[in-house]
């Protein structure tokens, strides 16, 4: 067993519990027809792909001024009231 498989075996998650019925499928089966797929997925299941983050998030650009004066004040009045 490697590291990987102990620090799944230690949190008992989904993940663990599919990984167990894999390693226990291939114990017991080991020249069955679908043993490679087995393999495989446990090969995923150990060194799980990383998601690349992507970059930061998007935001809106601020405006400096209101369209209209006007507009900006009759705001600022309606807000004090």
């Amino acid at each position: 067993m490697n590291t990987m498989e102990v620090l799944l075996m230690t949190a008992k998650s989904k993940d663990w519990l599919i990984l167990n019925a894999v390693l226990a499928y291939l114990h017991h089966y080991p020249n069955n027809t679908h043993t490679e797929d087995y393999k495989k997925l446990k090969d995923e299941l150990i060194n799980p792909s990383t998601v690349r983050k992507r970059g930061r998030p998007a935001k809106r650009q601020r405006k400096k001024e209101a369209a209209s004066p006007a507009t900006s004040k009759e705001a600022c009045e309606i807000s004090q009231t």
